[in-house]
């Protein structure tokens, strides 16, 4: 016998999967969350000018090169092909030939451990992602990087006002803070460079050094300080980051902005894109990708053809977007630290 807010559950009440027992009442409710919450997302982005596509799954490896180590690979008719991690280059190769802004809604696929050792259940190995991608004509990298910025909070705010208006009894069944949700919607989020991201860190225990990516704990304890206020950290080091951000002066660091948001850390990517295909080619040849290819004894450009061949027929253009892990957003709005929470369907167990 399970009880639910002071109701005896029986079993009708009740849905079995290879992970559990579940209450109906429960995912009708989480349904209602997430179907309020991407609608909302494609109408506020669309209102922003951007204008929804459809892209491939089925790629090769240029499609799934964000971590081409987790990378899900299959037989295409004799030959390796990969499912989609990101459509970036499909969403720039739009961008660059039509000079407009587009976005995407698509599965992402990624080989990760759905234990995750700190935070259990905060990785899936398919998860819904949201990718707009638009250009930046005539300004400065740091301007654009700005926009991109207070787009993100603008479409947050917009996408959780509609969600407490739409389903505040549905927020409350499921363990969301209403009160929370509603005072983040009125307070500006934070901003730190990843520099002082750092420094914050060290403050407890000083063992991290520039070039050191952030997990879950890290990301927790920045946010911790700033009082669970969603918290951008910009300009991460260059070796961190996809090869065709962006880079300072120095070449260090990138034009990128990660949004950490509670519990579940970093919510949304996002980042300038370097405008000349050179310069890109040889980012790519020093890239993680580039490693992966050789050790495979492939070359490094083959896969990239159609994508620099946007560089030989268009005119440079400075560009940017982010993506959004649907799934951790959802994960924010019902204040769990489990991503399996955020999900519709479980019946199909990783380990049956």
């Amino acid at each position: 016998m399970n009880i639910l807010m002071g109701k005896i559950m029986t079993d009708s009440d009740m849905i079995a999967t290879g992970l559990g027992k579940f209450s109906k009442e429960k995912f009708n409710a989480l349904l209602d969350i997430r179907g309020i919450a991407l609608g909302e997302f494609c109408n506020s982005l669309a209102n922003k000018g951007y204008t929804q596509v459809t892209t491939s799954s089925l790629v090769n490896i240029a499609g799934s090169c964000e971590n081409p180590y987790a990378s899900f690979t299959l037989n295409y008719y004799g030959r390796e092909a990969h499912l989609s991690q990101s459509a970036q280059l499909q969403l720039e190769a739009l961008v660059i030939r039509l000079k407009r802004g587009v976005f995407t809604v698509n599965n992402s696929f990624r080989e990760e451990n759905y234990d995750d050792p700190e935070a259990k259940g905060r990785r899936l190995s398919e998860f819904t992602l949201i990718e707009p991608e638009r250009p930046y004509e005539g300004i400065s990298p740091e301007k654009a990087l700005d926009k991109i910025i207070k787009e993100e909070e603008e479409v947050i705010k917009q996408v959780t006002k509609k969600v407490l208006n739409k389903c505040p009894k549905q927020l409350k069944l499921l363990g969301g803070n209403i009160n929370y949700l509603k005072k983040i919607t009125k307070t500006r989020f934070v901003k730190i460079g990843y520099d002082d991201a750092i420094k914050l860190l060290n403050r407890t225990k000083t063992k991290y050094a520039f070039g050191d990516d952030f997990g879950v704990a890290e990301e927790r304890q920045i946010l911790n300080e700033f009082n669970n206020v969603p918290t951008f950290v910009t300009y991460f080091p260059t070796e961190l980051k996809f090869f065709n951000m962006k880079r300072t002066a120095d070449g260090k660091r990138v034009y990128s902005v990660d949004l950490l948001m509670p519990k579940l850390g970093e919510t949304i990517g996002g980042a300038i894109r370097e405008e000349n295909g050179n310069r890109i080619k040889q980012q790519l040849r020093n890239s993680k990708i580039a490693e992966f290819l050789q050790k495979k004894g492939q070359d490094v450009l083959t896969p990239f053809k159609e994508y620099f061949r946007l560089f030989e027929q268009e005119k440079p253009l400075l560009r940017g977007g982010y993506g959004i892990g649907f799934e951790r957003y959802v994960g924010f709005l019902l204040n769990s630290n489990d991503i399996l929470d955020t999900i519709t369907y479980r019946t199909l167990h990783p380990s049956q």
